[in-house]
């Protein structure tokens, strides 16, 4: 059994490794670092009654003074903030906060995938059905995904995670033009995401509640995109629960309170990560991340495309079609 430890990451800035400031630290220091606590974990806090209480009393209009020290202890850039904090009705409300125009830009050059969320990276390769972390417990796609046939199609591809911490912001974009498939709802329960849960339980990832799709891109491929919830998370709003047409930097979704994963699906040979990321990877360190910025390159040829995935009018054409 582990106990609590500073987790690391790899600031790309910075070009240095830092260390994380961990939420609520002493409640993940008993319940995910010591065994009575794992123990109870198991029992009560991983129910989903348990994050809806706790994102109740976040809801509440009491909260709201938390948000100023919320905002200090994590640095949180409040220039970019859409509205001043003292509109903030709740901490709730903070917590899916938007941001001004343009505080997220997306790369130019659309061959470049760049992340969907402010998060922490890790890259993991899929061998055969088995996603194999350096640091947790391996699982396959079959389990996360299941289907079978599905999770197939991704067999030797790549997995990238993205994990957000509760001070991250925690709205998501889509990474390429493309059309959405309806989400696909799977219940379960709301494990913690950290490095700790990962290590010292036997699953995480395939016992969480999760929602995901397939979406066509143009310059991937058919990806699957998968929405995690995590402990204390509330919900997962999905703008378009039965799919449609999709545009790169369109907003994807958001999640309620609390951490919470994305999990990339790409097949074999589509993207060439970017070699910072996928050395810190291997060393089981996660890369901090923000989003729209750019983490891997299509190896994908234009001209082997379907056209029907080149313009976003053929995309619509194809729809109407």
């Amino acid at each position: 059994m582990s106990a609590v430890s500073e987790i690391t990451l790899y600031d790309r800035k910075q070009a240095r490794l830092v260390s994380e400031q961990v939420f609520e630290k002493s409640f993940m220091q008993f319940f995910y670092g010591h065994p009575l606590g794992l123990a109870l974990a198991d029992i009560f806090i991983k129910r989903t009654w348990f994050s809806r209480l706790y994102g109740w009393l976040k809801s509440r209009k009491s909260s709201a003074r938390q948000i100023q020290a919320f905002v200090v202890l994590h640095d949180i850039d409040i220039a970019e903030v859409e509205l001043p904090l003292h509109a903030y009705p709740c901490f709730s409300a903070f917590f899916t906060r938007k941001l001004k125009a343009g505080s997220r830009p997306v790369p130019a050059d659309q061959r470049i995938l760049f992340s969907p969320a402010d998060a922490r990276l890790s890259v993991w390769k899929i061998q055969a059905d088995q996603v194999l972390p350096v640091k947790g417990r391996h699982f396959s796609l079959a389990q996360l995904l299941r289907d079978e046939k599905l999770a197939d199609k991704y067999r030797d591809g790549d997995c990238l995670v993205f994990r957000l911490a509760p001070a991250d912001y925690h709205r998501y974009i889509h990474i390429d033009h493309g059309m959405q498939g309806p989400v696909r709802r799977i219940n379960g329960y709301l494990h913690s995401v950290s490095p700790l849960a990962l290590q010292n339980m036997l699953a995480v990832f395939t016992e969480n509640q999760r929602e995901y799709c397939s979406i066509q891109t143009r310059n991937f491929g058919e990806v699957i995109q998968i929405d995690v919830g995590a402990l204390v998370v509330g919900r997962i709003t999905q703008h378009k629960v039965d799919g449609g047409l999709v545009e790169r930097g369109e907003e994807k979704g958001y999640f309620d309170f609390g951490g919470s994963t994305i999990i990339l699906l790409f097949k074999a040979g589509v993207i060439s990560i970017d070699a910072d990321i996928r050395q810190h990877s291997a060393l089981g360190i996660e890369t901090l991340v923000r989003q729209g910025e750019g983490i891997a390159y299509s190896l994908l040829n234009p001209s082997l495309l379907t056209p029907s995935l080149l313009t976003p009018s053929s995309i619509q054409e194809t729809h109407a079609n």
